[in-house]
């Protein structure tokens, strides 16, 4: 296979800094990597990638995104450059390009992917994290009968950005001086707060994604800087036994176990989802348990460098 131009758009986001992060990974799919950012302004920006300044030029034109084998967007907000890439995906339709940033306005332009061969399209976003968590369980358990539940997933701020993260900060300090708060995160306060919210998207990827399961989905939004959750129940056809479970998990590829507590705050960084001990029902068919993943890394960064090296 022949190394890979790729281009990285908007690398000094959150999730673009985990991207470069994979450094050894692009190494070894691209024979060059280079950058490119939306901001308003003209000026080069700095990223650091192995160590080294990198420059990133804005984007100023479609012709900046012509001859890469590849495109990876890291941004955290939709911006006027950002037209830019919708021009070239309609005149390059089979172009490689992989979304990481779940915006509303590129979500019509590719499909969900775990990372997993056999996708539809070579225009692909990373799945949501608790969907990467939930398939990653739901793929060791599915030997043991069939699998139908629920999925209540729950995004912490960083999911919008860093501009979120810090607006988070100033509405704690906000609420807990009794003030009013003035700037709000979508529409929300989240600090010392949960919001439901629609999840309508949340399930058509589930749906898509995991077929041969039927999972009715839920989401949320907390005041908590990183860590993504999932609360994952499942009901199987046929008693099975806790024992069973246990062995399944402990064999899987990309999961680690816990033991309770388990703190939300000690999974960043870490680069397998993370699985609480599992509860099952006395008739031993409904099964609960919740599963935590760094969502910059998984269902992030790692699944885009999967995604990246199926395409290429």
């Amino acid at each position: 296979m022949a190394a890979a131009n790729i281009l990285v758009l908007d690398p000094l986001t959150l999730m673009g800094k985990e991207l470069l992060a994979s450094r050894e990974r692009l190494d070894a799919l691209a024979g060059s990597v280079e950058f490119r950012h939306t901001a308003e302004d003209d000026e080069h920006q700095i990223a650091e990638f192995g160590g080294e300044p990198a420059l990133v030029p804005p984007l100023t034109s479609e012709d900046n995104l012509e001859d890469f084998e590849a495109i990876v967007v890291t941004s955290d907000l939709y911006m006027p450059r950002h037209e830019l890439l919708l021009a070239h995906l309609d005149n390059h339709p089979d172009a490689a390009f992989v979304d990481t940033t779940r915006m509303a306005s590129l979500r019509d332009r590719s499909l969900p992917s775990l990372g997993a061969p056999g996708a539809e399209s070579r225009q692909l976003r990373v799945a949501h994290p608790a969907l990467v968590a939930t398939s990653a369980v739901v793929e060791v358990l599915t030997h043991l009968g069939r699998l139908a539940g629920s999925l209540a997933a729950v995004d912490p701020v960083s999911e919008k950005g860093r501009e979120a993260i810090e607006c988070l900060a100033q509405q704690a300090r906000q609420r807990g001086q009794g003030a009013a708060v003035k700037e709000l995160i979508d529409d929300h306060v989240l600090a010392f707060n949960l919001v439901a919210v629609e999840s309508d998207e949340l399930q058509e990827d589930a749906t898509r994604l995991l077929p041969d399961i039927p999972l009715a989905v839920s989401r949320s939004v907390a005041g908590f800087f990183h860590g993504h959750l999932a609360n994952l129940g499942l009901s199987f056809d046929a008693p099975v036994k806790l024992e069973a479970v246990n062995e399944a998990l402990s064999l899987a590829t990309g999961i680690e176990r816990a033991s309770l507590p388990l703190s939300l705050d000690t999974i960043p960084d870490h680069d397998r989802v993370v699985v609480t001990p599992p509860s099952l029902s006395s008739d031993g068919r409904q099964l609960a348990l919740t599963a935590m993943a760094d969502g910059l890394r998984i269902g992030g960064a790692i699944t885009a460098m999967d995604i990246l090296e199926m395409l290429i």
